[in-house]
Formats: structure tokens, sequence, C-alpha cells
């Protein structure tokens, strides 16, 4: 699994908002998941390196807003019109437009 790295980057900075939404709810705290997004940062992306509960966080966390985002459809109910993800190549726009919408759902007129 390669992470990109300038999506992660996003999110432990500028897309903060999208890991705080992540935790809520949960008993993390932002800046322990953006701590451990800024330690694969250092490290290349590398998870190898990370400890137990680091994995742990990343897992919960981290992988899901990197690698399985779902695509909330046109009306923002979940009603997407694609396979229901949004595709890694376009989860930068997705994630800087605050539209999480598939190609699909992105493309085709509501």
């Amino acid at each position: 699994m390669e992470i990109d790295l300038e999506l992660l980057d996003y999110l432990c900075h500028k897309g903060v908002h999208h890991i705080e939404a992540a935790v809520r709810g949960h008993q993390h705290l932002p800046r322990t998941v953006v701590g451990v997004g800024t330690f694969l940062l250092d490290h290349d992306g590398n998870v190898d390196l990370l400890t137990a509960k680091q994995l742990v966080t990343f897992d919960k966390f981290l992988k899901p807003l990197l690698f399985d985002v779902p695509c909330l459809g046109p009306t923002g109910t979940g009603d997407c019109r694609g396979d229901g993800r949004i595709e890694p190549e376009l989860l930068p726009k997705a994630y800087r437009d605050d539209e999480l919408l598939c190609g699909r759902c992105r493309n085709e007129p509501s």
C-alpha cells in the first residue's frame, strides 16, 4: 500500500477538519491522528515504522481517509451513482473542494 504523501500532508495541515470529523465521537484526539500522519510524512509513508499504538490509530482514522472514502452522492445523502467510493485519483480534489463525490457523481447532472 503506497500512501499519497501529498494527500496525507493536506489532511494533516490544511484539511485537518476531515481528521477532526473522523475522530468525533471516539476517544482519540485529532492531534494524536495528526501526529501519526506527521510521523509518516517524516518517514516517507513507511507504515512498517509505526508502533503498535500508532498503527491502530492509522488503521482506524488515517487509512479510511486515504483509501476508502465514501461518495456522498449529488444530494449529499449517500445516493451515489457510482460504486459508492471516491476514486484515489480524485481524492485530493474532493477534499480540497469539500465535495466528497466520485467521478460519476461529479460529472453527471443532478
